[in-house]
């Protein structure tokens, strides 16, 4: 039996979710947001990209109005439990846990992020500016040298213990969790899930998914749900996950939503002139043929990746394509941090860059990305229902859903509008006249038929 040791809180609560997809989530690493609390600040070395930069719970807390302001209705935050101390050697380069998953002890928070109480504050003021938090948790492994390789090593599978499937593999030589094992299981439980009951939090995001075997996901749904309450959110992450790969994980109902990686790839080779846009449109529109109830997450970069923009070779025309696509896209759009200001860090450790708030007073991008967030917001159609193709040929696309229509030229040249569906329709984003222009996109709405 779990045994929940906090007291009873009160916590602000946002109403129960109808549904995911209408969420627009955004991904904050922790120790590259904002520093909210210096005192907080050990081992800061902003000359090195793999040490910590004093980002904190205290500095996100300081700037949900920020998302808020964007249209933002989810956070998800990186792991906050302890890290081990001592960094490892990175070609003579001290790396530090600064990304969260290198855990030391699941059962207490990093000072160097904050506080259980900063943690309980950023869920409250993010509720009070109607943003959900989604914490990353990670059930997998520990990190390089923790406390339990020593004092529980029977917990662990640790160099020729380590297997060769994908369940009992050490990820990148890191200690492995027997997650097989009840005591372990529960242990973890309790950390993570106790953790989520005292602070508030909305959902979990599960780290390293296919790692784990599936009767530890079945108990912890149950737990999570018996605990936390049905609406409680967990968002798998199965690396080059797409409707395929999310089949088995929705039918045995371990996770609610997956990570859409097929999006970030087909829509990169979609903006390179890789594929065409016939293929391309034929892709968006069975892209999300998933369970009912289920959902998947469509995004342009993540911290284990180079940002799409460095991808794109910094044209910012092209990313303004790709925003457009992804808010007209089905399932709940996740942007990257800085993503929004056009950071464009390219392979790693550059793509873990700091958040660059100096551009964010006067971005044109951040402006942009707004707009569409709320016209996403605005209307059911850009997020739910079925796409159908109204045109595609070579880099020209029209994708309708229901009474909304986007149109992409992903062309140097502008080109003709081609026959839209009869009706008045007028543009709520970009332009509506003879011919679209180059490199650009433009949102339709349909009036009246």
């Amino acid at each position: 039996m779990l045994r929940w040791l906090a007291a009873l809180l009160t916590l602000s609560a946002l109403p129960a979710h109808a549904d995911w997809r209408d969420e627009v989530i955004y991904f904050a690493m922790i120790d590259r947001f904002a520093d909210g609390d210096p005192t907080n600040s050990q081992t800061v070395d902003l000359e090195n990209p793999l040490a910590f930069h004093g980002g904190d719970l205290v500095g996100l807390a300081n700037r949900i109005d920020y998302l808020a302001d964007l249209g933002v209705t989810s956070l998800w935050i990186t792991p906050v439990v302890q890290q081990v101390q001592t960094p490892i050697d990175s070609d003579g380069t001290p790396f530090h846990g600064h990304h969260g998953y290198w855990a030391d002890d699941f059962t207490v928070l990093d000072p160097r992020y904050g506080s259980e109480d900063d943690l309980r504050n950023l869920v409250n003021v993010a509720h009070q500016n109607g943003i959900r938090v989604i914490l990353d948790v990670v059930y997998n492994h520990v990190g390089y040298g923790a406390d339990w390789t020593t004092s529980r090593p029977e917990w662990l599978r640790q160099g020729d213990e380590c297997g060769g499937n994908e369940i009992t593999l050490c990820l990148a030589g890191l200690p492995d969790l027997r997650t097989e094992l009840p005591a372990v299981r529960e242990h973890l439980f309790n950390a993570h899930i106790g953790l989520a009951l005292r602070t508030g939090i909305d959902g979990f995001r599960l780290d390293t998914f296919k790692h784990i075997e599936s009767v530890f996901w079945a108990e912890h749904r149950a737990l999570t749900k018996r605990y936390l309450g049905e609406d409680f959110f967990l968002l798998a992450e199965l690396w080059d996950g797409d409707k395929y790969l999310a089949k088995p994980v929705f039918a045995a109902d371990h996770a609610d939503a997956l990570f859409d990686f097929s999006f970030r790839d087909r829509t990169l080779k979609f903006l390179t002139n890789v594929e065409q846009a016939d293929r391309y449109a034929r892709y968006f529109r069975s892209r999300h043929d998933v369970e009912n109830g289920y959902t998947l997450a469509p995004f342009l970069s993540n911290h284990d990746m180079p940002m799409l923009l460095a991808m794109l070779r910094g044209d910012e025309r092209k990313i303004r394509l790709a925003f457009a696509l992804l808010m007209f896209a089905e399932g709940p759009p996740v942007i990257s941090w800085g993503e929004e200001l056009g950071r464009r860090g390219g392979p790693w450790p550059d793509n873990r860059e700091d958040m660059p708030w100096e551009r964010a007073e006067d971005s044109e991008l951040k402006a942009d990305v707004a707009t569409l967030i709320r016209i996403r917001h605005s209307f059911t159609d850009m997020r739910k229902g079925p796409v159908d193709i109204v045109h595609a040929n070579a880099g020209l696309l029209l994708l309708r859903r229901g009474n909304m229509m986007l149109a992409i030229n992903r062309g140097e040249e502008e080109a003709a509008l081609p026959p839209i569906p009869l009706g008045t329709w007028e543009a709520i984003y970009g332009s509506l006249g003879p011919s679209i222009p180059a490199m650009s996109a433009t949102i339709l709405r349909l009036v009246e038929e």
